[in-house]
């Protein structure tokens, strides 16, 4: 994929998943999430335990280059950021 080009949401979904479950798909407003604390998918929280403080939607992106890192990968969207969650926590 070309690293310049930003893909929709539908578009990450075609390629990893199913469009069919967009209507499943989560949405956090990251300025409320800093703001309040509430997140309800824990990104904020899961990236406080590592030691990264999030601030700025760029921060949810400090964990994309670690190759030991399999729970968390973010993309840059035309909605904001897309995150893919895959944690064995309930």
């Amino acid at each position: 994929m070309d690293e310049t080009k930003t893909e929709t949401l539908e578009e990450l979904l075609r390629r990893y998943s199913d469009i069919e479950r967009l209507s499943e798909v989560q949405r956090v407003n990251f300025a409320d999430a800093v703001r309040t604390g509430e997140d309800p998918l824990h990104v904020i929280k899961y990236l406080a335990t590592l030691g990264i403080e999030v601030k700025t939607p760029a921060d949810l992106f400090r964990l994309n280059d670690d190759d030991d890192e399999e729970e968390l990968v973010c993309f840059w969207i035309p909605e904001g950021v897309a995150a893919t969650i895959n944690s064995d926590d309930s």
